[in-house]
C-alpha cells in the first residue's frame, strides 16, 4: 500500500474550466481527481468513489443544483468547496449545509485554490476535533472516524486508521508506521497523538510507543517485548505490562 493524496471530485459542467481546475490540482500534487458535469453523475461518483473533498459548481447540469446536491450528501460529511461565477456568491445559503467549508469565485488562481484547500482542511479539522484543539494546533493533521489526514510538502494525504501499526516518539515529532507503506512524520507529541487515536484500538505500551492492538503478532512478557505483524520488535515497559495484559484479555 502506498500513501496517496486526497481524492478530489470536480463537479463542473464547463469542460475548459474543469480541465483548468484539474491541471491546477495536478500541479499542486493532487493527481487523484474525478470530473463530473452532471448532478446525477456526481452523485454516482460520490457514493462509489468516496472522494475526500468536492469542488462543486453551484450551477450545474442535472436535476439538482450544486447546493441541492450538497444538501443531499450532507450526511456523508464530505467537505464541499462551492464554485461560482458570481462576485456575490450565495455564501449564506451554502453555509447552512453541514458539510460546506467555503466557496471560490471564478476564475480561480493557483494560490487561491491552495489556500482554499488548506482552509477547508482546517475547517473540517475544527468540526471533527473541536474538543481536542490543544492537541492539533499545527493544523497539519486531523483524524476522522476512519482516516488519519496529514500534510506533507503542502499536500494532504490520508491513511486508514486500521492500517496504522504503531507510532514511535522522537521528542516533539512522531513517526507513524503504516502497513505495507513508508512511515510518515507528524509534528506532534506522542501524548497528543494518543488523545487523537481511538482508545479501544491503540495502546501506549512504552513511553516512546503506541501500538495498534489488532496488529500485535506475539507478546513476550518475559523479555518485555512484542512483535508486530510487520516483524517489528517493540519494547513494553514494566508499568504498561499489566495494562497490556488486561487489554488482551478483554479482546479474548
Amino acid at each position: 500500500m502506498s500513501l496517496a493524496p486526497l481524492k478530489i471530485l470536480i463537479v463542473e459542467d464547463n469542460l475548459s474550466f474543469a480541465l483548468e481546475l484539474e491541471m491546477l490540482l495536478d500541479e499542486m500534487g493532487y493527481t487523484d481527481t474525478l470530473r463530473a458535469d452532471h448532478s446525477g453523475t456526481a452523485l454516482d461518483y460520490i457514493y462509489s468513489q468516496e472522494p475526500d473533498l468536492i469542488l462543486m459548481d453551484i450551477d450545474i447540469n442535472g436535476n439538482l443544483s450544486g447546493l441541492q446536491l450538497g444538501e443531499k450528501i450532507a450526511h456523508l460529511d464530505i467537505p464541499v468547496l462551492y464554485i461560482t461565477a458570481l462576485q456575490e456568491a450565495p455564501y449564506q445559503e451554502a453555509s447552512r449545509q453541514s458539510n460546506t467549508i467555503g466557496y471560490l469565485v471564478k476564475p480561480v488562481q493557483p494560490l487561491t485554490l491552495r489556500s482554499a484547500i488548506d482552509l477547508a482542511i482546517a475547517k473540517v479539522q475544527a468540526l471533527k476535533e473541536s474538543e481536542k484543539n490543544d492537541a492539533i494546533e499545527s493544523r497539519e493533521h486531523f483524524i476522522t472516524q476512519q482516516f488519519f489526514f496529514f500534510k506533507k510538502r503542502h499536500i494532504y494525504y490520508k491513511v486508514a486508521i486500521k492500517d496504522i501499526l504503531y507510532a514511535q516518539s522522537d521528542d516533539n515529532y512522531v513517526k507513524v508506521q503504516v502497513r505495507h507503506a513508508d512511515a510518515f512524520i507528524l509534528r506532534i507529541t506522542l501524548k497528543n497523538l494518543e488523545e487523537l487515536l481511538p482508545a479501544d484500538a491503540f495502546l501506549r505500551t512504552h513511553r516512546r510507543y503506541i501500538v495498534a492492538v489488532n496488529h500485535i503478532d506475539a507478546i513476550n512478557f518475559q523479555d518485555s517485548t512484542l512483535i508486530m505483524d510487520d516483524g517489528a520488535e517493540l519494547p513494553v515497559s514494566q508499568t504498561k505490562r499489566q495494562e497490556l495484559e488486561s487489554h488482551i484479555r478483554k479482546l479474548g
